[in-house]
């Protein structure tokens, strides 16, 4: 059987990102307001949250696109009727 993520589960994902960059947006914001400097191992922690959601969502991408193509071989070879 071949492996297929529900559509519901890349929305929760897209969801879940979209919270953790807001996160990260409102402390700038909150920093910024205060006129405090973020620290260095701060910002770079940001960047590294920031770089490993990239890298979840392009996973996650690659993933629909093979479903995508797994579903749209099976149509067709139901079409064909073989």
């Amino acid at each position: 059987m071949p492996f297929f993520i529900p559509s519901w589960a890349i929305g929760a994902a897209v969801i879940m990102i979209a919270i953790q960059v807001g996160r990260a947006i409102s402390w700038r914001a909150r920093n910024a307001a205060r006129g405090s400097q973020a620290s260095d191992t701060e910002i770079n922690e940001l960047r590294q949250n920031l770089d490993a959601m990239q890298n979840r969502v392009a996973e996650l991408e690659e993933r629909v696109d093979f479903a995508e193509r797994l579903l749209a071989k099976q149509r067709e070879g139901d079409r064909l009727g073989s």
